[in-house]
């Protein structure tokens, strides 16, 4: 995950230790999973990552979130 992490800090200018801090936040979150320095594997989407995308899409069948002030 690194390896990607450093591409897209590259392409987008975005700091390094940035990316890092967010990805641990999401996975802390539960919404991703990936590996570490000893069992590497590629990022996933969990099921509550994919629940949230869906709620936050501007699909159809999404669902509609509303805020109050």
């Amino acid at each position: 995950m690194t390896s990607l992490l450093r591409f897209l800090s590259e392409e987008e200018g975005v700091p390094l230790s940035t990316l890092k801090l967010n990805a641990r936040i999401l996975r802390d979150l539960g919404l991703i999973s990936y590996g570490s320095m000893v069992e590497t594997r590629y990022a996933e989407v969990e099921t509550l990552g994919s629940f949230v995308l869906k709620l936050l899409s501007d699909e159809a069948t999404g669902a509609t979130i509303q805020l109050a002030d």
